[in-house]
């Protein structure tokens, strides 16, 4: 027996699996009707979690009425997206590379699952339904607990022998005496500016005990911009340095593939009336493309891009039960 057959709106469900919170949606016809989120906790079995994030969204289809058509993952680390595995062993997840996300979605609900890295699939949804729309050649960066990147060519999402291309935006080297990185990389972009190498930064400065962000029990970059706007100077030294660490990584994505526009997403763009005309001027006074800089704009979704990326790769692939186990 169909345990949906009394439900009548169909709908995709759609899975971001933050550094910080997984978040879970139903969309519909491209419009999220429900949400709810857990505690990412990517420390520990996936496989566990996924049990957890299931029965999450069984409460969510019946709270709704609804009836699922398709699982969309949008996963942090570097995915086949034509296998529906997971590449990369990372800092999180760290058993998801032994994860069969199809199984798993046909044995739980009898529907075919969709799987893509978080930055690639928050770059598909802002193209189809926020900031990106109108333009085939975008770059996509997320700043928050890590920094990520994806790349759309002529209408393409950039994909690579390795399915790195466009990816590791966040693990360029911006400092050759920088430290290494948690993927094995020297002075990467994120060891220098992101919430998770933040705090180290901060309390590591030989000035960090005449700082009133020393009174904080959680650095982060809220707390950052908060108490350098105040005047505190370790604050302002450190915002400085992410800064300019945010635009020269950003520079050198621009060299690299030349996008008409940029769309920055992710928790730091909260301060976005600070991070974009500074990017902005950095790009005019610093890069190649100084006279003909592309456009710069905000996320439009930064919650919830992913789960629309994911949702319109699911419409688009037409995937059926036939996908592979």
């Amino acid at each position: 027996m169909n345990k949906y057959k009394t439900r009548n709106v169909k709908v995709a469900v759609g899975i971001d699996m933050g550094g910080t919170k997984i978040k879970l949606g139903l969309i519909r016809e491209g419009a999220i009707i429900a949400q709810s989120s857990l505690a990412a906790s990517s420390h520990i079995n996936l496989i566990a979690r996924l049990a957890e994030i299931a029965d999450k969204v069984d409460e969510m289809l019946a709270e709704n009425n609804a009836e699922p058509t398709g699982i969309g993952i949008a996963f942090p680390g570097i995915i086949d997206s034509t296998r529906y595995k997971v590449l990369s062993k990372y800092v999180k997840y760290p058993d998801s590379q032994g994860v069969n996300f199809s199984r798993w979605a046909i044995e739980r609900w009898n529907i075919p699952v969709a799987l893509e890295n978080d930055a690639k699939a928050a770059l598909i949804g802002e193209w189809q339904f926020g900031n990106g729309r109108g333009s085939n050649n975008l770059l996509l960066i997320t700043l928050g607990t890590g920094v990520g990147s994806a790349v759309m060519i002529d209408g393409r999402l950039l994909s690579g022998r390795n399915f790195t291309a466009g990816n590791l935006g966040g693990h360029m080297t911006i400092n050759v005496h920088g430290k290494v990185c948690n993927c094995g990389n020297i002075g990467c972009v994120e060891t220098e500016g992101s919430t998770w190498a933040l705090a180290d930064q901060v309390k590591n400065a030989p000035d960090y005990t005449d700082s009133s962000l020393s009174k904080e029990s959680n650095i982060d970059f809220k707390h950052l911009f908060t108490h350098a706007a105040n005047g505190d100077r370790l604050a302002q030294q450190v915002q400085d340095k992410c800064l300019k660490t945010w635009s020269l990584g950003i520079i050198n994505l621009i060299h690299a593939f030349d996008p008409d526009r940029v769309v920055i997403g992710g928790g730091i763009m909260e301060s976005h009336h600070i991070l974009l005309p500074y990017i902005h001027w950095m790009i005019t006074r610093h890069s190649w493309v100084k006279d003909n800089p592309p456009e710069l704009v905000a996320a439009a979704h930064p919650q919830t891009a992913g789960m629309l990326g994911m949702y319109h790769l699911l419409i688009q692939g037409k995937k059926t039960l036939t996908s592979i186990l």
